[in-house]
């Protein structure tokens, strides 16, 4: 004789597979993991989303798996464990809304409103439901929305909003201070030749300073930076730049990085070869500026600089180097100039198993934000969702810089 099949056995036959819940709350938690800056209701529904889907996805090939194997667990288990992870999911999503006013305060943005509040819950909740009911329809939807969003978030590029049209020959900035070399990749000799040679006939020897600023991949020098370096030497320098790609910075970094560091070695290896040609106490003072993938440019004169011209360098000012693209430490004055807020100069490859590392002469500036523990993985990727608001806030936050980035090193003349 059979056993009647009761309403509460129906229920609990219906509920998910204990594999599929803990996937999709570990999922949901490593979603709403947060990063440095605040984060929009658009980007938190396609993050909170997509990373839960992932997981509903993974988690519901491997419950089939289990079910294979091991068989159906029971009602009294699926309960437990579904009880267990809607409570840790909400208050996972609790605590994220916590964090993001927290990072919002101190930022001095507006806190989350109701459509972040959606973005975080709802969402994420819906498409768990359609993963695990219409599957085949649900993978085609989100095919489309990933080519979709794949389109319209992109990283953020230090100078990409600011158009600077590279030149065909040297230009020189309405002020007379900046000097823009032609983009001539991959060879950097002779563009470099021309800017130097522009750079004596008017009359930059008899300057207090010039300075080497390596752009972003996109050509661009931050005119706060050129700003701040004709404050400090009282608008009696110069400032070389010499385009190596005409790209967003980081396009520039992923397909060839090497092409910032040859076209500073080309640049400063001219220079030197003109300042040394004269005694030092008649020469200009040499400074080395670079942000961002300009930054690792710069770094890399530097270390030339000092193997192949030593006393020559007066200083080095990086601003915003991502994580471990220019060296620990430096034989000659340098400063690192970063945000606190900044993912720029916390993103490499590397952070998916190791925290990023600092050089040891970075000075922090900007608001002071709250952090949170560095995971493996998770870390990594909240760092690159952060990547895509960088060049959002004011100065002082995140990859966005004024006039103190040209301050002098610790301890070295104006």
């Amino acid at each position: 004789m059979s056993t009647p099949t009761t309403s509460s056995t129906r229920t609990g036959r219906h509920l998910p597979h204990p594999v599929l819940v803990v996937s999709v709350v570990f999922a949901y938690l490593v979603a709403l993991y947060p990063g440095t800056l605040p984060r929009d209701a658009t980007t938190t529904t396609i993050v909170a989303t997509g990373v839960t889907a992932l997981g509903a996805a993974v988690g519901k090939l491997l419950a089939q798996r289990s079910s294979r194997h091991r068989g159906l667990p029971d009602r009294q288990t699926r309960r437990v464990i579904l009880g267990i992870g809607v409570l840790v999911a909400a208050g996972g999503a609790g605590l994220a809304v916590w964090w993001q006013n927290l990072i919002r305060a101190a930022l001095e943005a507006a806190p989350t409103g109701p459509d972040w509040w959606a973005g975080a819950t709802l969402a994420p909740l819906a498409i768990v439901a359609a993963i695990v009911l219409v599957p085949r329809v649900t993978a085609v939807v989100a095919a489309s929305a990933v080519a979709l969003a794949a389109g319209l978030l992109t990283p953020a590029s230090a100078g990409a909003d600011e158009a600077q049209p590279l030149p065909r020959t040297v230009a020189v900035s309405e002020s007379g201070t900046l000097l823009r070399g032609a983009l001539s990749a991959p060879e950097f000799t002779p563009p470099a030749t021309r800017l130097v040679q522009s750079w004596v006939s008017g009359d930059g020897l008899s300057a207090r300073a010039v300075i080497v600023a390596v752009p972003t991949g996109s050509g661009w020098v931050d005119q706060a930076a050129v700003a701040g370096f004709g404050d400090r030497f009282d608008g009696d320098v110069r400032i070389l730049t010499l385009p190596y790609a005409d790209v967003p910075s980081w396009k520039a970094f992923v397909s060839d990085d090497a092409v910032a560091t040859d076209s500073s070695i080309a640049l400063v290896r001219e220079l030197a070869r003109i300042l040394e040609s004269r005694p030092e106490a008649d020469r200009p003072r040499l400074v080395l500026y670079g942000q961002s993938l300009g930054a690792v440019g710069a770094d890399a004169a530097r270390i030339w600089l000092e193997d192949h011209h030593p006393g020559l360098l007066a200083e080095t000012v990086l601003t915003a180097p991502p994580a471990g693209t220019v060296a620990a430490v430096s034989a000659t004055p340098r400063l690192v100039v970063a945000n606190r807020s900044d993912p720029v100069v916390r993103w490499s490859l590397s952070s998916l198993w190791r925290p990023p590392a600092e050089p040891a002469e970075v000075v922090l500036g900007g608001p002071q934000v709250p952090q949170v523990p560095w995971l493996p993985v998770v870390s990594f990727l909240q760092t690159s969702v952060d990547l895509l608001a960088a060049l959002d806030g004011p100065t002082g936050v995140g990859h966005r810089y004024g006039v103190e980035q040209a301050r002098a090193v610790s301890g070295l003349p104006r």
